[in-house]
């Protein structure tokens, strides 16, 4: 969807400390999930069960996540029935998400690269409705996403793999990194609360960068 910078391979590298899955495809079975909504972590257990608490019972962090599985399951329909599973927190070092497992049963003849196309962007990262957003990305956004936010992965000879989203992520080349990463937004989100949102997704990478 988005060019590769010039010059990025070869002398570059892309790495990154994605959390999302976009499709594992093994034996004629489909799984994938809705990551979406955030809030950072607590410095205590309790601190921590709050953040949770707000988490599941914000009305715009659900609807942001009710967005991205709604648009899955749609997509996913084309391939196969399609069972979608209960929503929980997902938490990881520095900041916790809203996750909905999807799974779907397809065709023998379906290749990963097939059901990676369909999904791919999410709209997590590329919007709604997908062509209206996707121009505007392109019209506003000030530099060229490049590999941020594509699908990394692999496939065997039986067209069975998996891929995930390039997410909170960065390009190295010489002595110079450049970090990618983004928030959905929404129509109720806070401008503030979504710049903090995006430092702690640079965090896992900042954290290698300096150790």
């Amino acid at each position: 969807m988005f060019p590769v910078p010039r010059g990025a391979t070869g002398d570059a590298a892309f790495l990154g400390a994605t959390p999302e899955r976009l499709v594992t495809l093994r034996d004629g079975r489909v799984e994938t999930v809705a990551l979406a909504g955030s809030v950072g972590r607590g410095d205590t257990p309790e601190a921590d069960a709050e953040l949770a608490a707000r988490l599941r019972d914000s009305e715009k962090l659900r609807h942001e996540q009710r967005l991205v599985t709604d648009t899955l399951v749609d997509q996913l329909g084309a391939f196969g029935e399609v069972t979608v599973g209960e929503r929980s927190v997902r938490k990881l070092s520095n900041i916790q998400h809203l996750s909905t497992p999807i799974e779907a049963d397809v065709g023998e003849d379906t290749h990963v690269l097939d059901v990676a196309e369909a999904l791919h962007p999410t709209p997590a990262v590329g919007g709604l409705p997908p062509e209206a957003a996707l121009n505007v990305i392109r019209e506003t956004e000030t530099f060229d996403r490049g590999w941020y936010a594509a699908p990394v992965g692999w496939f065997d000879g039986d067209g069975d793999g998996t891929f995930a989203v390039g997410l909170r992520s960065a390009v190295a080349r010489d002595r110079t990194v450049t970090m990618f990463a983004g928030n959905g937004i929404v129509a109720d989100s806070d401008p503030s609360e979504e710049y903090e949102e995006v430092q702690l997704k640079y965090q896992p990478i900042l954290d290698e960068l300096r150790a």
